[in-house]
Order: C-alpha cells, then sequence, then structure tokens
C-alpha cells in the first residue's frame, strides 16, 4: 500500500482555500457596530504606507464600519448606509421612500417578473417603515441588518435593482464589458444578482444611479502617496444640485468595502 497522500488539483486547492475563507468569514457580524477609525491604524500599524493613508483619513473621518467579507460587503455597506442615512434625517427619508416605492417599476421595466423579487422588496419596505421606530433605538437597525433573512433579503433587492438598471441602459454599458465576451444580461446574471459575487465600477454606477445616490469611495492601498485615492461616483452631472446630496462613503481595500464616517 502506497503511504503517498493523495495529489490535490488546482481546482481541489482553490476550493480548500475558498473554504477557509468563507469559514473566516462567518466569524464576522454581517454588519459590526461602528468603532473608532484609530483601530484601523492598530491594524496596519506596521504597514507605513496604508498608516500614512490612515492618518490623513482621520483627519476627516473618526469611525469605520465593518462589514462581512462574503462577496456581498459592497451591497450591504451601500444599503446599511442607506438605510441609516434615512433613519437619521427625515429628507432622506422621504426621498429614500419614493426611490424605494419606484424600484418595482424599475425592475418591471428590467424584464423582472413580479414573482422574482416581490418577497425581496416586501422585508425592504417593511424594514424602511420601521425606521421610524428606530430613530429612539438605533440598534435596531444593526440588529435586523445582522439577521440573515433580513439583510440578505434587502441585498438582492439591491442586486436586482442594479441589474435592472444595466438592462434598461444596456446600450450605454455593454462597451465596458466587451473584453468579457458576453452581452449585458449575461454580465447582470453572473456578476450582479448572484449573491456572493464581488462588485466592481459597474455596479457603483448603476446603484448610484439607480437611487440618485452619490457614493464616494476611498481607497486604502500601498502606494507611496501619502493621501488615499477618492472616487466619485455622482448619479448625475456634479451640479449645484448634486452637492446638496450627502453621499455614502465607503472604504475600499483591495477586495473588500466596509462603511465610512466623516466627522
Amino acid at each position: 500500500m502506497s503511504s503517498e497522500e493523495p495529489v490535490l488539483s488546482d481546482e481541489q486547492i482553490l476550493e480548500f482555500e475558498q473554504q477557509i475563507k468563507d469559514e473566516e468569514a462567518q466569524k464576522v457580524p454581517l454588519v459590526c457596530q461602528d468603532e473608532p477609525i484609530s483601530k484601523l491604524e492598530e491594524e496596519f500599524k506596521d504597514n507605513q504606507q496604508f498608516l500614512n493613508k490612515i492618518k490623513n483619513l482621520a483627519q476627516e473621518h473618526d469611525r469605520i464600519r465593518r462589514c462581512r467579507g462574503d462577496g456581498n460587503c459592497f451591497f450591504r455597506a451601500v444599503a446599511f448606509s442607506w438605510y441609516e442615512k434615512a433613519m437619521n434625517d427625515i429628507s432622506n427619508y422621504d426621498t429614500n421612500l419614493a426611490k424605494l416605492k419606484e424600484s418595482c417599476n424599475l425592475l418591471e421595466s428590467g424584464g423582472f417578473q413580479k414573482l422574482a423579487y416581490e418577497d425581496f422588496y416586501e422585508v425592504a419596505f417593511e424594514q424602511f417603515e420601521r425606521l421610524g421606530q428606530y430613530r429612539t433605538d438605533p440598534d435596531m437597525l444593526l440588529v435586523n441588518f445582522q439577521s440573515n433573512e433580513i439583510s440578505n433579503a434587502i441585498i438582492m433587492h439591491f442586486r436586482f435593482v442594479t441589474s435592472a438598471y444595466l438592462r434598461i441602459h444596456s446600450a450605454e454599458y455593454e462597451p465596458f464589458i466587451i473584453d468579457e465576451m458576453i452581452s449585458i444580461d449575461e454580465f447582470c446574471s453572473r456578476n450582479v444578482e448572484a449573491f456572493g459575487r464581488e462588485s466592481d465600477h459597474l455596479q457603483i454606477i448603476a446603484i448610484s444611479k439607480a437611487l440618485d445616490i452619490p457614493i464616494h469611495i476611498v481607497y486604502l492601498d500601498g502606494g507611496m502617496e501619502n493621501k488615499a485615492t477618492v472616487h466619485e461616483f455622482w448619479p448625475t452631472e456634479k451640479d449645484e444640485l448634486e452637492r446638496t446630496k450627502t453621499p455614502i462613503k465607503l472604504l475600499y481595500r483591495p477586495g473588500h468595502y466596509d462603511i465610512l464616517y466623516q466627522k
């Protein structure tokens, strides 16, 4: 009998590595309690490039809120921020409620059947209606976003809205995926609607325009610059009206998004 250990294929090794990542991710709540930005400084104290950027970042930002790194972190960070802003500001509440109601028309225009989206929409709408109650107990928003059933339903609604926007405006966005040799419909099925798939620029642009929300992403990387690069995504041209909208701010580290709070 041979005592040699079986040789794993590349595919098996990748599956094993992904399993380890998934198990580690499960230890982190879907959305965490916010924490001071100084925690980031502790995390990267041995990386001077990152540390310089974080110290500059701390001049204008004081808190971060981590999201689980499960491939849904972008949509979860955007969704939580969107709900949180509506909870804290009545003008945001009215605007976002109107957009949420309009999203059903967007989904149907994008080819979605009511049967496919109505359960996700109902959860998203029900949680939004409760924001008035949560104002006296803001932790309830976090508690519900830590629930798999509630949080993931909202994430799927946001994914579907993003997909619908891209499908409706396929002529505008299909040229951006020409290298992938697939249609916008295939791209949306594989990369937008699929739970757990990471997001890139197209998803960011589409959700920003679909929900009429500016999204600013601070890129934290190991580059030699002392300040992190900020990419601003605006729903329309950046005019005087756009500047009155408070952006959702996200902190991006390679492959992952968290929520960033300005002072």
